[in-house]
């Protein structure tokens, strides 16, 4: 899970606690989060899944003013089940090429996931987590990173692993840029091994993408938001209010106070309660692709990679993807075959030659480099570049078995974990 999938989970888990807990102060403080509410009838929610599980969207915005555009960040999705008190988070990878619905600033296209925010809001991107993967999400929370900082700081800071100077360099540089956009002078990071990080050092910590791949750049963010988020979970009331205080500004959501009440007495009533992360598309069933010079993340069978997250979700022995998943699993595999990605065109329309207006994707602050420096990291993983492409829907569905095709990513084996 990426540093700011962590920071999403903490933000929730303060909520819950928070408003568990009763405090009139949060109450007031709740009142100034709420976010545009969805019209759920514009959702393609799924209404054959069980009850006993309440997924949430949760969207990772960079705050910074030298970025444009508003793609999410990250991605992730927070269940909870009622009956075991488990909460799951699901990371989905930003550049996974999926089906974008129709929304009020797009026509049906073909494209990253992370665009989907950008042209329609919480609304559209709830939409496109719905249909590309057979879900029932239907209230979002939207954080701007920039509150990673005060959380971190706010719970004594997190220990992380610094495994390499590669890692380490850039970091720094990192810290360097994090200092100047908010006016701080937190120290280097000392050296490679265990660090104790502030706040400021792990929000460049999780930012890095320089030293390596966006595997591994996921893998820091999980190494400390699981830090924060068991932090969160156990933390007095007094240090709920003041965190809670200090990252509101910074979250929109759609949940009602009586909602996120209902979680609250619902989750902390049950005693031996668990997190759980896991990520989307699986390492053996995606790839990574250049199409049309732009890098995508491309899944083997997006209706695969959906009947392994319902079984992560719901802990089913199977899921029958539904028809209108399957036919979008065909055509994202036939793009990624034609080799033309973000192509806006009719569903049954032959394939077209997309032509890429290299508008810049990267959420990432590029700090100053030094020409001496020359990182042994591979950066294989270009987060640069997105566009627009296309597709319809369609009707129930029959039978499905999972295909057995399936080819590695070469990432990394790090798609789930738990935390007891």
């Amino acid at each position: 899970m990426t540093l700011k999938k962590k920071v999403l989970c903490i933000v929730l888990a303060c909520l819950i606690i928070l408003v568990g807990s009763g405090a009139v102060y949060g109450f007031s403080i709740l009142h100034g989060i709420a976010g545009e509410q969805l019209d759920e009838s514009d959702l393609n929610i799924n209404d054959l899944l069980s009850d006993d599980v309440a997924n949430i969207a949760m969207f990772g915005i960079d705050g910074r003013d030298d970025v444009e555009g508003d793609r999410s960040d990250t991605i992730m999705i927070a269940s909870i089940n009622f009956k075991t008190g488990a909460i799951k988070v699901t990371s989905v990878m930003r550049d996974l090429l999926v089906k974008i619905p129709e929304g009020s600033k797009n026509d049906v296209s073909y494209e990253k996931i992370n665009a989907a925010y950008d042209y329609g809001g919480p609304q559209l991107a709830v939409k496109t987590l719905n249909e590309n993967f057979d879900l029932n999400i239907s209230d979002y929370v939207v954080v701007n990173f920039d509150c990673l900082v005060d959380t971190v700081d706010t719970l004594g800071g997190v220990d992380v692993n610094i495994e390499n100077e590669d890692v380490l360099y850039w970091t720094n540089e990192f810290i360097n840029h994090v200092n100047s956009v908010l006016n701080k002078s937190d120290p280097k990071i000392p050296g490679i091994g265990t660090q104790h990080l502030t706040g400021v050092q792990a929000l460049a910590y999780c930012r890095n993408r320089f030293s390596d791949d966006d595997y591994k750049r996921t893998a820091r963010q999980r190494e400390v938001v699981q830090q924060i988020v068991q932090k969160a979970l156990n933390v007095d009331l007094f240090t709920g209010i003041n965190l809670l205080g200090k990252v509101y500004p910074y979250v929109k959501t759609s949940l009602s106070l009586q909602e996120m009440t209902t979680y609250a007495k619902a989750f902390m009533t049950v005693e031996n309660k668990t997190f759980t992360d896991y990520r989307i598309p699986l390492d053996d069933l995606s790839f990574g692709e250049m199409i049309d010079e732009v890098w995508y993340l491309v899944p083997n069978s997006l209706a695969d990679n959906a009947v392994m997250l319902h079984k992560f979700l719901y802990e089913s022995e199977s899921y029958t993807p539904t028809a209108n998943l399957l036919k979008i699993s065909e055509r994202v595999a036939g793009i990624a075959g034609s080799g033309s990605g973000g192509v806006t065109v009719d569903e049954d329309a032959p394939y077209q030659k997309y032509s890429n207006s290299n508008e810049n994707d990267s959420t990432e602050p590029t700090p100053s480099t030094d020409n001496s420096y020359n990182s042994s990291g591979n950066n294989s993983y270009n987060n640069s570049d997105n566009s627009s492409d296309n597709s319809d829907y369609t009707p129930p569905s029959e039978d499905y078995t999972p295909s057995d095709d399936s080819s590695t990513s070469g990432a990394p084996d790090d798609s789930s974990g738990s935390v007891e």
